[in-house]
């Protein structure tokens, strides 16, 4: 079964270009490019040209999600299997590529209209990557950029997207009961040895976007840039805290976009010959508090 590799890049269509610029390099450590001549800003954390890509617009959300098949072949794979399953697929156009910094891509929804695209030959930057605020740099490799957390209007479909199409493999899950009529369950699923690529929940969200994560190699890292979030006056939409199943130690904060960054350390490794799938009934072990501001 031909498998997506890794979440390679993201989009996200920006309000304000300027703040996020500020907000990218100044707190999370990121590396600012060359705007494009659509006025985007493409954003680096390792070797590739580019990671994370702002595009000027008033939704201030998630634009696309990027993921990396192995090879050309794979990619007409899938793409095939794609539409047989009833997806409209479209081959990505040269400047379209060209933007992506990529050699192919194909475009479609996801079922909750998500934009992806699936790709292959990232292009690589010729200058070393350095960040101005990370010390120890960001765990990236094949395991990509980080995760993002997605609405899903049908999580059921949703997953059988991702898993049976896309070739991910679930996780674990997190179920907590809100009240008598309703319980809350997250998937989590993983495309290599993260714990966790995308995950979504099975309640409507403001935005497409609940937030993405970036994981560093150092736990002072994660500590650092809460003290420049702290310091810029960007709010905690949850503080210092780990998680039972990633383990990940992070918190998180708000974008000038308003959806949430995680910036964290020390997430648990998938090994898929071992792994068991579990269900958990709290998504923190210890902190991960909502601060009514921002506090030292």
């Amino acid at each position: 079964m031909t498998r997506i590799r890794q979440l390679g890049y993201l989009g996200l269509e920006v309000g304000d270009l300027s703040a996020w610029e500020r907000f990218a390099e100044g707190v999370l450590g990121l590396s600012p490019g060359r705007r494009g001549a659509d006025g985007s800003l493409p954003l680096r954390m390792d070797d590739h040209e580019q990671r994370i890509v702002l595009h000027p617009g008033r939704a201030d959300d998630l634009a696309y999600l990027g993921f990396e098949v192995a090879s050309d072949a794979e990619l007409e794979s899938l793409g095939a299997t794609l539409v047989r399953a009833g997806f409209a697929v479209g081959e990505g156009k040269p400047e379209t590529c060209a933007a992506r910094r990529v050699a192919r891509l194909l475009q479609l929804a996801d079922p909750s209209g998500i934009p992806v695209e699936l790709y292959t030959g990232a292009s690589l930057a010729q200058q070393p990557f350095r960040s101005t605020q990370m010390a120890s740099g960001f765990v990236t490799g094949d395991e990509g950029l980080g995760h993002a957390v997605i609405g899903a209007s049908d999580p059921a479909a949703s997953e059988r997207f991702y898993v049976e199409l896309l070739g991910m493999r679930l996780s674990d899950r997190v179920r907590i009961p809100l009240n008598p009529d309703f319980t809350l369950e997250i998937r989590f699923l993983h495309a290599n040895a993260r714990h966790h690529t995308i995950a979504f929940a099975s309640v409507p969200m403001p935005k497409r976007l609940h937030h993405f994560m970036l994981e560093v190699r150092d736990v002072d890292d994660v500590g650092r840039a809460r003290d420049r979030a702290v310091a810029a006056g960007v709010p905690l939409t949850m503080d210092l805290g780990r998680h039972p199943n990633d383990r990940m130690l992070s918190f998180y904060a708000k974008t000038p976009s308003g959806f949430a960054v995680e910036v964290g350390h020390g997430g648990i490794k998938v090994d898929d010959a071992t792994w068991s799938v579990r269900t958990y009934d709290h998504v923190s072990v210890w902190g991960h508090q909502t601060p009514s501001t921002p506090r030292a």
